[in-house]
C-alpha cells in the first residue's frame, strides 16, 4: 500500500509540475534546468522533474495536464501522453 501512496503523491507533483510551469512535460522542464543548481533552486517546491507529467492542450492553450507514476519514467511519460490524445487534446 505504501508505493501505491508513493505513486499517487509523485503523479499529483508531476501533473502540477505540467500544469503550472513553462515547459510542455517534465521530462522537458528535467533538461532545460540540467546542471544549473540555482535555477533548480527557484522552483516551486511541490515541482518534480522526474519523466511522467505532459500538459494537455486545446486550440494552443495550456488546459491542464495528467501525471502518471507508477512504472518506469519513459513509461510513465507515454502513458501520459497516450491518456492526452485519447481525450483529444493535444501535446503543445
Amino acid at each position: 500500500m505504501v508505493d501505491a501512496v508513493v505513486a499517487e503523491a509523485s503523479a499529483q507533483r508531476k501533473g502540477y509540475t505540467a500544469a503550472r510551469s513553462d515547459a510542455r512535460s517534465t521530462a522537458e522542464l528535467a533538461a532545460k534546468v540540467s546542471g544549473e543548481p540555482a535555477e533548480l533552486a527557484s522552483f516551486d517546491p511541490f515541482f518534480t522533474f522526474f519523466k511522467g507529467g505532459v500538459a494537455a492542450f486545446e486550440a494552443g492553450m495550456r488546459v491542464g495536464a495528467i501525471g502518471v507514476s507508477g512504472r518506469p519514467g519513459e513509461e510513465d511519460d507515454r502513458i501520459a501522453r497516450e491518456a492526452i490524445a485519447r481525450a483529444g487534446l493535444d501535446l503543445e
